[in-house]
């Protein structure tokens, strides 16, 4: 009998997108999915931080923040030491979410520390790989327990999970997709029959998705119709999910019309986005893979999309445009930036291919509407503030100056008691003749085994001087087949300074004085000032800024996720003996738990857990280990027999 407890850390019975369950199975924690918000609140990982030492190896769903968010801070702080399961699709893009995620973070706030660019580096170090349909047996403690990915339909990549151990199976499953898009085909989870635990959840009960052509006809018609008034459309998205499918549907509209309006992909990670998806077309739709086998194109080689990484580059593009820019929320990145700028234009249009999240700035923007944005700058340390910084350099400095002496004399021990471990090993059994009392060989031969790898203490000499000089260390140089490898930080603050000086001065060309370019003195020192202004010590200041909204607001619903009447058919078809209904708000848990109570009569028990609240769950069937001896075994005679679906070998065998 197979012991199954569940745990709800948080993302149930609430609004919150972002979710973490802990299941376990006899003894072995499972941590379903990790995620978080692009704030970082750290209150929201208190339930987390508790059973941390509970978990044994970790399941991600889908490569967004919502459900991978958390890692990097849970492995970086508070010491989640397990294995990563995910398909590759999940380990490409989550890389690019999470590097993008920390970089808009570290754009508004230059002391955010919760974790940095290594931390997810360790993250991605701990993924271990899986194909969709590749059976995982877990070794050493999780010895029975089978893991397998299966097609969400989601995101690219996305997964539903089956944990099986002996005849009981777990389904966890949320936020899959009933319907086949351009990208992704359906999921497979109406596939699944009669198992002992799913595991779901209810979000979007109470929405209709629409059809993908009407879905695709509205999203046309409200950018093409804010272009035509000469305005430009912004579309908040995440960095590399759901901006797959609506980058597919605009560039295909764009080949189709021969539209010379340019599309801008804007965050710090956008050139790799669609470099990653090209590699992965055997995880897309069927549709993708065969038109690429037959010679087409890839359809992630967007012909008239720019990969923009900053404000600037953006500028450059003419306008009318449509920008994509993270985040979905608004609450950081690009989006938040571009939303001060264009919501006070009427001219312009914001168009939402996700649900806000209620709590977001999304949520709250209504045409004709004031919202309250929360803006930062960062602006050079001065007076105590700067002589503080300073001090705190010293400091930091001396301390790593400390560390690397003393690392280096230790290196430099080892080398020396090495050094001295192979005199005497060289010289064993051979004595200087004009040592006194040499007679010959040494009959003793413990005596010098007792002085290898140890420091020689005393008055003695060296036979002969080895090595004459004092012990150093050479820097070591990393190179690879084209030689040494360029540091780019030695020389990125020179070049941006210079281009920054050629702006200048191009702007301010009138003057001929401003415009000497003949005096490379001067040239210098203009640069020098400026990367020196460039290392300058910052700090980031927060306050508060009203914007009007006066610019068109629409949403078109490329959410990717079943609705209310496919959730309900999901679960006509799957039939499970039990449910666990996590990932929604209180009015959908509990719609849902009345329909299954009402309907579907082989689920035996509903449950519908709050936060830190623990389900156990017994198995209802009885399994029994035997151990035939091998003469039993080799003298059975086995009879095949037919039944309905599938076929079995017996063994009659009466045993008093």
């Amino acid at each position: 009998m197979v012991a199954i407890s569940f745990t709800p850390l948080y993302g149930v019975q609430s609004t919150e997108r972002s979710c973490c369950y802990l299941l376990e199975v006899d003894d072995i924690g499972i941590l379903l999915d990790c995620g978080w918000t692009d704030d970082f609140d750290v209150a929201l990982l208190e339930p987390l931080a508790k059973v941390i030492d509970k978990v044994d190896l970790v399941l991600i769903s889908h490569p967004d923040l919502a459900h991978m968010g958390a890692l990097p801070y849970a492995m970086g702080t508070l010491g989640l030491k397990a294995p990563v399961y995910v398909t590759l699709p999940v380990y490409r893009m989550g890389e690019i979410v999470l590097y993008e995620a920390y970089q808009a973070r570290t754009k508004d706030d230059l002391e955010f520390n919760l974790f940095t660019l290594d931390h997810v580096d360790q993250v991605l170090e701990t993924f271990i790989q899986l194909k969709f349909s590749q059976k995982l047996k877990l070794s050493g403690e999780g010895e029975g327990i089978y893991i397998t990915p299966h097609a969400a339909g989601h995101l690219i990549g996305g997964s539903i999970w089956s944990i099986a151990k002996e005849t009981d199976e777990i389904i966890y499953a949320v936020d899959y997709n009933h319907r086949a898009e351009h990208v992704l085909s359906k999921t497979v989870l109406d596939t699944f029959t009669r198992p002992t635990l799913l595991i779901t959840g209810s979000m979007s009960l109470d929405k209709q998705q629409p059809k993908m052509r009407d879905r695709d006809e509205q999203l046309k018609d409200e950018i093409v119709h804010v272009l035509r008034r000469g305005g430009d459309v912004l579309i908040p998205c995440d960095s590399a999910g759901r901006v797959l499918e609506v980058l597919h549907v605009l560039d295909q509209y764009w080949i189709k019309l021969k539209l010379k309006d340019p599309i801008a992909l804007l965050h710090t990670m956008s050139f790799y986005t669609p470099k990653a998806a090209q590699a992965m077309l055997e995880w897309c739709s069927e549709r993708i893979s065969k038109n690429f086998d037959i010679g087409k194109p890839n359809p992630f080689n967007f012909t008239h999309v720019n990969l923009i990484h900053n404000l600037d580059e953006l500028d450059r593009l003419p306008s009318p445009k449509v920008i994509l820019a993270t985040s979905t929320s608004l609450n950081h990145g690009f989006g938040k930036d571009l939303l001060m700028k264009m919501a006070p234009l009427s001219k312009n249009g914001l168009v939402f291919v996700s649900t806000p999240v209620p709590g977001t700035v999304a949520a709250t923007i209504h045409p004709g509407t004031i919202v309250k944005l929360k803006v930062s700058r960062n602006v050079p340390l001065e007076g105590a503030e700067l002589l503080a910084y300073e001090a705190k350099e010293r400091r930091r400095l001396i301390d790593e100056a400390e560390l690397k002496a003393k690392e280096i004399e230790e290196a430099a021990l080892e080398d020396m008691m090495m050094t001295i471990a192979e005199y005497e090993s060289d010289d064993e059994g051979q004595p200087p003749t004009n040592a006194p009392g040499a007679q010959g060989p040494p009959t003793d031969k413990a005596a010098p085994m007792q002085l290898r790898g140890s420091f020689k203490v005393g008055f003695g000499q060296f036979a002969t001087a080895k090595f004459p000089m004092f012990f150093t260390m050479d820097t070591k140089c990393e190179w690879d087949e084209y030689g040494e490898i360029i540091r780019v930080d030695e020389f990125k603050d020179v070049h941006q300074a210079k281009a920054r000086l050629r702006k200048a001065k191009a702007a301010s060309s009138s003057s001929k004085e401003d415009v000497d370019m003949g005096n490379g003195d001067d040239e210098d020192d203009d640069v020098n000032g400026l990367a020196a202004a460039d290392r300058r010590p910052m700090k980031t200041v927060h306050s508060s800024q009203h914007i009007f909204i006066q610019c068109t607001v629409q949403f078109v619903d490329f959410d990717g996720v079943a609705d209310g009447r496919a959730i309900k058919n999901c679960l006509d078809n799957v039939k499970p003996r039990k449910l666990i209904l996590v990932h929604g708000t209180p009015e959908t848990t509990t719609e849902l738990q009345e329909y299954v109570q009402t309907t579907i009569e082989q689920c035996e028990a509903v449950y519908t857990p709050h936060a830190n609240e623990c389900i156990d769950i017994e198995s209802d069937t009885t399994v029994y280990k035997l151990s035939l001896k091998e003469s039993l075994y080799s003298s059975a005679f086995f009879q095949k027999v037919r039944l309905v679906y599938a076929s079995c070998d017996t063994y009659w065998m009466e045993y008093t």
